[in-house]
C-alpha cells in the first residue's frame, strides 16, 4: 500500500545531502506525495524539494505545504514591531497568525522556494495557537466560547482566501493540520471541526475546495480517530502524522527498531586519535550519557542540536576530519536508539520490527488516507519499500 505513504519532510533541509539522497530515492522508487512546511528549517525543507523536483515531470508528484509560523527574520522583525494580523505571541519564540494577508504571503513565499506554479494542497499549520495563548484554566464558559467563536471566524477567513487562490490556480486544494483535533473534546483547547465543511460551502457552494484534515495519530494515541472518521465519512482525505512517536504511559516512545553500528568500535578508536583536547572532552561526555536517553527523539536533538553544532562551532575542528565525526556520530545514534528500541519491544511485547507493526496498524484504517513518514535517510525510505514489497529500480 505504498500509495498510502508520503515523504515527511519534517527537519529536513536542501544543505544536507543525506536529506537530497533519500528524496531522490523515495522519487525515483515510487513515492510520489510529499509533505511539507513553510517551517520546517525554516523553509528549507521547501527548497529542497524545489530542488529535487526540478527535472522531474512535476504533475507526477502531489506537494502538501503549510503555514501559520512566524519565523526567522520576520520573528525579529515582529519582535521589533513590523505589524501582521492577527498575530498570536504564543511565547518569545513561536509567533503565529493565520489571517488572509499572512497566509497569502506565505503561500507567494512556498511557491518561489519550491520552485513550481501551484500547490496541490496547503493547509493552515496549527491554527490552534490562538486558543492555546487565549484560553486558561479557570476561565468561564462564557470567555472559553468567546474565544472559539474568534478562532472559528479566522478559519472562515483564512478559508475565503484560500478558496480564492484556487481560482487564481496558485493551489489547487486545502485544509487544515491540527494538533488540536487529537485533544479529546472536553479539552480547552480542542479545535472544533464540526463546522468547517459549512464554512467552505458557504464560500463556495458544493465544489468547494477544502479537501484534507491533517492530525497526529498512532496506535497508542486514539484521540484523533473521531475527527479522521468524521473527515472520511465526508469525503475528505485524513493524513496521520507522528506514526512512529507515540505517548506511553505519559512518556514518548519512539515506535521504530535500528540496526547496531556493525564497526562502531572501530569509528570509536579512530575519532579517539584526533588531535584536539576540547573535541576529546565533548567526546567523553557525550559517551558518559549514552544510557541516560529518555527515547530515541533526544538522541537526534542532543548529536543535531548541541553536539555537532558545538564541535563546527565553538571546538572549530579541523574539516579533514569532520566525515570521520560524521560516521561515528551515525554509529553513535544507530547504537543508542537500537537499545531503546529493545527496550520498547520487549515492553510492548512485540517480536516483528515495531515500526512495521505500527505503519501496519495505520494502512488497516480505513479512514486514513496518508500516512506521513520522515524519511531523512535513505535507510528510511528503504524500510517503507521493503514492507511494501517495491522492488527498488534506483540504487
Amino acid at each position: 500500500m505504498l500509495s498510502k505513504y508520503s515523504f515527511g519532510t519534517y527537519r529536513t533541509t536542501y544543505q544536507n545531502p543525506l536529506h537530497k539522497e533519500a528524496l531522490a530515492f523515495a522519487l525515483d522508487n515510487g513515492i510520489t506525495h510529499i509533505d511539507t512546511s513553510s517551517n520546517y528549517m525554516h523553509g528549507e525543507a521547501e527548497i529542497l524539494i524545489g530542488q529535487m523536483l526540478e527535472n522531474r515531470n512535476r504533475e507526477d508528484f502531489t506537494i502538501v505545504t503549510k503555514g501559520g509560523y512566524i519565523q526567522g527574520e520576520l520573528l525579529k522583525q515582529a519582535q521589533n514591531g513590523y505589524e501582521i494580523d492577527e498575530l498570536v505571541k504564543y511565547d518569545q519564540d513561536c509567533y503565529h497568525s493565520i489571517s488572509q494577508s499572512f497566509i497569502d504571503q506565505e503561500i507567494h513565499n512556498s511557491l518561489k522556494r519550491l520552485k513550481t506554479d501551484y500547490i496541490d494542497v496547503y493547509l493552515l499549520h496549527n491554527p490552534e495557537y490562538y486558543l492555546m495563548k487565549e484560553i486558561k484554566a479557570g476561565m468561564s464558559e462564557e470567555q472559553i466560547l468567546h474565544h472559539h467563536k474568534i478562532m472559528q471566524v479566522r478559519i472562515k477567513n483564512a478559508f475565503a482566501l484560500l478558496e480564492q487562490r484556487v481560482k487564481d490556480g496558485k493551489i489547487k486544494a486545502y485544509g487544515i493540520s491540527s494538533n488540536s483535533f487529537s485533544k479529546k473534546r472536553s479539552d480547552i483547547h480542542f479545535l472544533e471541526y464540526k463546522h468547517l465543511i459549512g464554512y467552505a460551502k458557504e464560500l463556495a457552494g458544493e465544489n468547494h475546495n477544502f479537501k484534507v484534515i491533517q492530525l497526529p495519530m498512532n496506535m497508542f494515541e486514539h484521540d484523533g480517530i473521531n475527527a479522521a472518521k468524521w473527515a472520511h465519512e465526508n469525503g475528505l482525505e485524513v493524513h496521520v502524522n507522528r506514526p512512529l512517536n507515540a505517548i506511553y504511559k505519559d512518556d514518548m516512545i519512539r515506535l521504530a527498531s535500528y540496526s547496531e553500528c556493525i564497526n562502531y568500535d572501530t569509528l570509536l578508536s579512530q575519532v579517539r586519535e584526533i588531535p584536539n583536547d576540547a573535541f576529546q572532552e565533548a567526546l567523553e561526555q557525550l559517551l558518559g550519557i549514552e544510557n541516560e536517553y529518555r527515547w530515541a527523539g533526544d538522541v537526534d536533538d542532543i548529536v543535531e542540536y548541541q553536539v555537532i553544532p558545538y564541535i563546527v562551532n565553538t571546538i572549530q575542528l579541523d574539516p579533514i576530519y569532520f566525515q570521520l565525526v560524521d560516521n561515528f556520530l551515525d554509529g553513535y545514534k544507530n547504537n543508542v536508539k537500537s537499545k531503546i528500541s529493545k527496550k520498547v519491544s520487549e515492553e510492548l511485547e512485540i517480536k516483528e520490527p515495531i515500526d512495521l507493526y505500527a505503519l501496519k496498524y495505520l494502512e488497516e484504517q480505513e479512514f486514513v488516507t496518508r500516512i506521513l513518514v520522515g524519511m531523512r535517510d535513505k535507510r528510511y525510505v528503504q524500510k517503507v519499500l521493503a514492507y511494501n514489497g517495491v522492488e527498488v529500480k534506483k540504487k
